[in-house]
């Protein structure tokens, strides 16, 4: 929370920026020997501070359980994260993870599933977790 507070700061308190918060909340993945492991794209978009700060704890959730389980807990696996805006003016993230670990869907929801989801619905948003063999694909709605 206090690396998006910081951007917040920057913009006197209007929001931030998605591509810097994917950044910070990336950051140790981005770094160079990584080989290119984090693809991060989309259109320059400014959120406002509420939903800036349930995007940071979303991607924060998503790297944490990558690191530990998922593509980035292998020297092999890839992460994709994309955001683009959807003719009902939602912006949609799109978090891919490739060459992980085979991926099975859990039994029963996790502390950062529910974590994502109860941060993102609060803000009138949806959370659709796809859990493909091949790693997870995780798509977030929400209203700009």
């Amino acid at each position: 929370m206090a690396n998006v507070h910081s951007l917040f700061v920057e913009t006197r308190w209007i929001g931030a920026e998605v591509s810097a918060i994917a950044k910070q909340e990336l950051a140790p993945y981005l770094q160079e020997g990584h080989d290119n492991r984090v693809r991060v794209q989309g259109l320059q978009t400014v959120l406002e501070p509420a939903a800036a700060q349930a995007i940071a704890v979303a991607l924060h959730e998503l790297a944490t359980n990558a690191s530990k389980y998922g593509a980035l807990s292998n020297a092999k696996g890839r992460i994709g994260l994309a955001w683009s805006h959807s003719e009902d003016r939602k912006l949609v993230l799109r978090w891919t993870e490739l060459g992980g670990p085979k991926v099975n869907a859990p039994e029963r929801k996790g502390f950062g599933s529910r974590l994502i989801e109860g941060t993102i619905r609060q803000l009138g948003g949806e959370v659709l977790f796809d859990w493909r063999a091949e790693g997870l694909v995780c798509e977030i709605a929400l209203p700009t």
